[in-house]
């Protein structure tokens, strides 16, 4: 079965950095990478690690390492740019140091 235009436009956009700026001074990032390599990612983590969950998962892309987040449906939430995804992690550690 062949993929509609519709769909074959969503599953090429790309998907923002969803960082929204409570680690990068108020800026949203407009870091993308395209659907396709995300939603490529997800599936090859579902089958590796054998996710049936909704969890985060990291890929790389362009030389980076990215952080997305996907859903247990084969879908993808959202994704960190390797520059929000290295704050969010020392963030996370500096809460976990904290707490």
């Amino acid at each position: 079965m062949q993929p509609t235009p519709t769909s074959d436009r969503r599953f090429d956009r790309p998907l923002r950095c969803v960082s929204s700026g409570y680690l990068a001074d108020g800026c949203s990032c407009q870091a993308t990478v395209p659907t396709s390599v995300v939603a490529a990612a997800w599936a090859q983590e579902q089958q590796r690690a054998g996710a049936r969950e909704d969890q985060f998962f990291n890929f790389a892309w362009n030389g980076g390492q990215w952080l997305g987040y996907g859903l247990r449906d084969g879908n993808v939430r959202g994704v960190y740019c390797p520059e929000h995804n290295k704050r969010r992690a020392q963030h996370s550690s500096a809460y976990s140091v904290a707490a």
